[in-house]
């Protein structure tokens, strides 16, 4: 699947709705399902500021040629990631999952952990500084969920490196140019996440 390859300006917006289905009863009472597999998508207002003619040009060109209906990626602004050598546990020799976590910002502390999903290659997986082979000596989940063959031993530093990005199947249905003074424009866009 084609990535959209521009970056939007700073502002960008991001709107959550949820699909829900209400079954309405007597006396006010109603029930709320969520509407598909994937309830929550996202909708994002995006900004590309004072853009030099060329860039707003092949833009509106990558636009029309997915014409509101033939999706494509979209790197979510600011979630890019990397880590090299990020402990993700200790082995006891007993226990066989665990999850890889990373730092919610690169400069976070400690306890600010969230889950290490996201990456286009598999993270490098180190036991004891050992690189280990996936689907040999682990295996390993998109949500980060690794399963050891054998539990690491006691005292075992257990790390990885990676790197990724949130990255969302999406439609543009709407887009705007507005030539802002001499080969100086503005575009406005709004991408729709699809489901599935």
């Amino acid at each position: 699947m084609e990535r959209f390859p521009f970056t939007p300006s700073w502002g960008a917006q991001l709107e959550s709705q949820p699909r829900v289905r209400k079954a309405q009863f007597g006396e006010g009472y109603s029930q709320r399902s969520e509407d598909g597999a994937r309830g929550l998508l996202q909708r994002w207002s995006l900004q590309f500021t004072a853009r030099r003619k060329s860039e707003a040009d092949a833009l509106d060109a990558f636009l029309r040629a997915h014409r509101g209906v033939a999706a494509f990626e979209f790197v979510v602004p600011d979630s890019a990631w990397a880590v090299t050598g990020q402990v993700f546990g200790t082995g006891d020799g007993a226990r066989t999952q665990f999850l890889l976590q990373r730092p919610l910002a690169p400069d976070a502390t400690v306890g600010e952990l969230v889950p290490a999903v996201g990456w286009e290659v598999a993270p490098l997986v180190y036991r004891a500084g050992v690189l280990l082979a996936v689907g040999t000596d682990y295996a390993l989940a998109s949500s980060g969920l690794i399963t050891f063959v054998a539990a690491p031993p006691a005292g075992a530093q257990l790390t990885f490196s990676a790197a990724g990005a949130q990255v969302l199947r999406v439609v543009c249905e709407r887009w705007t140019s507005t030539l802002k003074g001499f080969n100086a424009y503005d575009v406005t866009a709004e991408f729709l996440e699809e489901a599935g």
